[in-house]
């Protein structure tokens, strides 16, 4: 039997107690009797030094429950040691220096999969311009193959760059590596930049806005010809061909001071290299008090490309960071497995897919995954069929490369598993306003929609999803 030993009372709370400051921790300590505080006789030094007395620690009951991810040894019951040492139980569930038991339980779900078209719901209500809810994908441009972009940063002559725009051709490489990470290699992004110089608009900012995009009164020009007027700018120094998706990088002066936006799906352009049809954005993250003091291109970049390219976005749950789709400048730059799956990026190698039909009442399905993050030999995805529109979606988080673990940030997101429901008929439902939006909905997470890490069970339409250790998880189908 293998073992992990921990000074955590839980394997799968690391990320979380790591991440507080050392002010933080030393409340915490002096709060729970550090030695180092107050001396204690019969108290340890550490976990290490404990588990040379008590090997797989201590409780403070004959029947502790252990509150963390996985089961753990049965510890050693003594409740005089255990308060000497409780300073050691960081999640204060009655065990100090617990032994998490790592011993794999047996997959068996291999017996249950299901092919792929059984989790290919079809979607044919509720249709709407935003993409693709559910089978078959739509959108504007593709999202498979070699997708040719022109990022152009553009200035104004009231509205001027105020740095380098060669700093944006870090933008560019971290935009190429992405897309071949998170498609697993089904797609390329093959950009057209220059970055010797801002591209200088023929006019001022204020002739470059979009009524409807982001909260400007006026257009003193159609945003086409507005567009026009930016690709003949650059179409010096720019080859168009083949371009099928146009960003446009305008200053933060550009879009505070004057509400400079563009924005079109696949219209027409004249080019030096002859006619072609791109989708347009321009500006900089939207509203000027939502962007971040560093403000970074790539990531907000590709927010919107997805959207053109069929990924509807902005969910499970709104304003949360687990996905760049969600929160561009939030700590993931990942994308829900359901819309990589939906736009062909995943296939059986990355997804599981089973059916409540053909679970039996009371049967364990065990499925080892890896990370939604880094991907690996194992599943990152399990789709659960509930009918013919709803399904299940299960998906692994951790640190990756382009994942920051960061429990208290804003946007937060933690290590753990997460699942969420997609129905494919529901209306596509967006209002950050109304705090039942994520009710009202095609998809939202199951359990807290801001922190929705699993940490014991969640259960939805009779199937319960329990994690049983660091990668392995537990889908169980209720009779009712």
């Amino acid at each position: 039997m293998n073992r992990i030993v921990t000074s955590l009372t839980a394997l799968f709370l690391l990320p979380v107690l790591t991440s507080c400051s050392p002010a933080v921790t030393e409340d915490i300590e002096t709060s729970l009797g550090s030695p180092e505080a107050v001396e204690v006789e019969g108290a340890f030094g550490d976990c290490e030094e404990l588990h040379k007395v008590f090997e797989t620690g201590i409780s403070e009951t004959q029947d502790p429950v252990n509150l963390g991810l996985g089961s753990v040894l049965q510890p050693a019951f003594d409740s005089v040691a255990y308060q000497a040492n409780r300073f050691l139980d960081l999640d204060q569930d009655g065990i100090a220096c617990e032994v998490i038991d790592d011993t794999p339980f047996a997959e068996n779900w291999d017996v249950l999969a299901q092919p792929m078209e059984a989790c290919q719901l079809k979607e044919t209500k509720n249709l709407f311009g935003g993409g693709a809810k559910g089978f078959p994908a739509r959108s504007w441009n593709s999202a498979l193959g070699n997708v040719r972009i022109a990022i152009i940063p553009v200035d104004f002559s009231n509205a001027v760059g105020d740095e380098p725009s060669s700093k944006y051709a870090q933008d560019v490489e971290l935009m190429k590596a992405w897309a071949q990470h998170f498609s697993r290699g089904k797609m390329t992004y093959d950009i057209e930049f220059h970055g010797e110089s801002w591209v200088r608009a023929p006019r001022g900012a204020e002739w470059y806005r979009c009524a409807q995009c982001k909260g400007a009164k006026e257009e003193l020009q159609p945003k086409a010809a507005a567009a026009q007027e930016l690709v003949d700018a650059a179409d010096e120094t720019y080859d168009f061909s083949g371009v099928e998706i146009i960003y446009f990088i305008f200053p933060a002066q550009a879009e505070r001071e004057f509400g400079a936006t563009a924005y079109g799906f696949n219209q027409p352009f004249q080019t030096n290299e002859g006619p072609i049809s791109a989708s347009v954005y321009g500006e900089l993250g939207g509203v000027i008090n939502a962007r971040p003091d560093q403000v970074s291109v790539w990531d907000h970049a590709i927010h919107e490309l997805l959207h053109f390219q069929g990924f509807v976005g902005h969910g499970p749950s709104n304003w949360t960071g687990h996905y760049v789709s969600v929160d561009q400048w939030g700590p993931s730059k990942a994308v829900t497995s359901w819309e990589g799956f939906l736009n062909g990026w995943y296939g059986s190698d990355e997804i599981l897919c089973l059916d409540k039909e053909t679970m039996l009442p009371g049967e364990e399905v065990i499925v080892t995954m890896d990370s939604l993050d880094n991907f690996g030999p194992n599943k990152v995805s399990v789709m659960i069929r509930l009918s013919s529109e709803e399904l299940i979606v299960v998906e692994r988080r951790e640190s990756g490369p382009y994942t920051e673990i960061c429990a208290d940030c804003y946007s937060a997101i933690e290590e753990g598993f997460v699942a969420y429901r997609v129905n494919v008929n529901n209306p596509q439902y967006r209002d950050d306003n109304d705090p039942d939006s994520d009710a009202k909905n095609f998809w939202s997470f199951l359990g807290s929609s801001k922190k929705p890490t699993i940490r014991t069970e969640v259960t939805y339409q009779q199937i319960q999803i329990t994690p049983v250790s660091e990668k392995q998880v537990k889908i169980k189908l209720f009779e009712g």
